[in-house]
């Protein structure tokens, strides 16, 4: 009985965390960036958007086709996404935790980790789709160290398929994964195991179309390889090497596990937790592979930035590796109190947008974009509409989803055929209206009081 009603609970939570997410929207005037981001390129099917793989768009276009283009099909599927994943990870613990409820404290301690808690609950897209690929892809390869069926390594496949679909990050596990599988001898005996094959067939079935576009004739790797730069800080990077990059990964490593490792220190040390003795098995090594494998990144490649949210995927199932070496004096209490603190924190997710609201407490979803849509609509009805980025151009086909909303950048926008006769493109560089005169302007608008300059191309 005691196994039933833990089970329902972590059912409960996953239930509670979908519609509260799915309630979050009604809060909101505009999209966040990665919901506009979305609305944006869920115009098209297209085989790449940009610097991030496609499946994450194919699947906002599918909800999009059921529920339409609305802000309830953008909060859905970021909804059940966060939702599986909480049922994944404690799938994948109980296959490694034979306590019942000490198997359910893996998925309560993620109300420990601030950026998932808050970020992915609240708009990430890419990376909560990257967080279940990840922490399936573990319970993948607990299931073949158990059986090496061929149904587990076409699982395997399709998971590792996916993944890469899903956020290019991936290739940290897997290169983490084929580091192990060199020094543990479990994971050795799957990868040389001539049905390894089989995985790497569904997943080259899965990706090989999209590698091609991203490494084909069009070259599309160049812009990710600039975005990726971009992103980590490189270009800022003085010549020649320095630690500094490892200092600033221990710095957001540290961020993204402090509120964990607090509660596990004032547990030791009040007595109410004790550590038991492991032997360094194939998810230890993963652990440490991946600490590894993340350092050596960020100094070869001298990162100035790093991004608490970029860990959280890879180091998620690591949770269940920290709950599996501590021994508890009253797991069910510890259940059952995470339980309602766990709800307790998906109130205060759902009433936050709100009382920001209600307090003026600035913030990008409490200003519409209703003035931009309504100027293009009353004046520009005829003509094709480009927005200066994807937060403007989301947000503006919200309002007109009838309309095809182009966005100047774009990259991947070259390979599509638009034909239009007449163009209106805002911008917001106040620097272009010494050199062009615009036909209109939007002045002080949302929340950046920004001003939008109207060009006719």
């Amino acid at each position: 009985m005691g196994k039933n009603v833990s089970l329902n609970k972590i059912t409960v939570l996953a239930l509670l965390s979908f519609l509260a997410i799915t309630l979050i929207t009604f809060f909101k005037s505009a999209l966040e960036l990665e919901d506009a981001e979305q609305a944006y390129y869920s115009q098209w099917l297209r085989r790449g958007y940009d610097d991030q793989p496609p499946l994450y768009t194919w699947l906002q276009y599918g909800f999009n086709s059921i529920f339409g283009v609305g802000k309830i099909a953008f909060s859905m599927l970021r909804g059940l996404l966060f939702a599986g994943t909480l049922l994944m990870l404690h799938r994948f613990s109980k296959t490694r935790i034979k306590d019942a409820d000490i198997s359910k404290l893996a998925v309560l301690a993620l109300v420990l980790v601030p950026v998932y808690i808050d970020f992915a609950f609240r708009r990430l897209s890419h990376t909560s789709l990257l967080c279940l690929c990840v922490v399936t892809s573990y319970y993948a390869i607990q299931l073949l160290v158990q059986r090496k069926s061929i149904l587990n390594f076409l699982f395997l496949g399709f998971v590792v398929g996916v993944g890469m679909m899903a956020k290019y990050n991936y290739a940290f596990f897997l290169v983490t994964f084929a580091v192990v599988a060199l020094w543990d001898e479990e994971l050795r005996a799957i990868f040389l195991n001539p049905k390894i094959l089989l995985s790497v067939l569904v997943s080259v079935l899965l990706i090989g179309r999209h590698a091609y576009w991203l490494l084909g004739p069009d070259e599309f790797q160049s812009f990710l390889a600039s975005s990726i730069e971009e992103k980590i800080g490189a270009e800022e990077a003085e010549s020649g090497f320095s630690l500094l990059p490892i200092l600033i990964y221990i710095k957001v490593l540290f961020a993204l596990l402090f509120p964990i490792l607090l509660l596990v220190g004032v547990g030791y040390f009040s007595k109410f937790i004790g550590f038991n003795k492991q032997k360094l098995h194939w998810f230890a090594k993963m652990f440490f592979a991946q600490l590894l494998v993340l350092g050596v990144f960020f100094f070869i490649f001298q990162s100035q930035k790093v991004e608490t949210r970029w860990l959280l995927p890879l180091f998620i199932p690591f949770i269940v590796l920290l709950i599996e070496t501590i021994s508890f004096k009253n797991s069910s209490k510890l259940v059952s109190v995470g339980f309602w603190v766990f709800i307790a924190v998906l109130g205060v997710q759902t009433v936050r947008t709100p009382i920001e609201k209600l307090l003026n407490i600035p913030s990008s979803v409490h200003f519409g974009f209703d003035p931009v849509a309504n100027k293009l609509n009353k004046n520009y009805v005829d003509y094709q509409w480009v927005l200066p980025n994807v937060t403007y151009a989301g947000n503006v086909r919200l309002l007109h989803p009838e309309r095809i909303i182009l966005c100047a950048d774009d990259y991947s926008l070259t390979t599509l055929e638009l034909k239009h006769e007449r163009e209106i493109s805002i911008a917001i560089n106040p620097s272009e209206v010494k050199q062009r005169k615009p036909v209109d302007s939007l002045i002080g608008f949302g929340k950046d009081v920004e001003n939008l300059y109207f060009y006719i191309n």
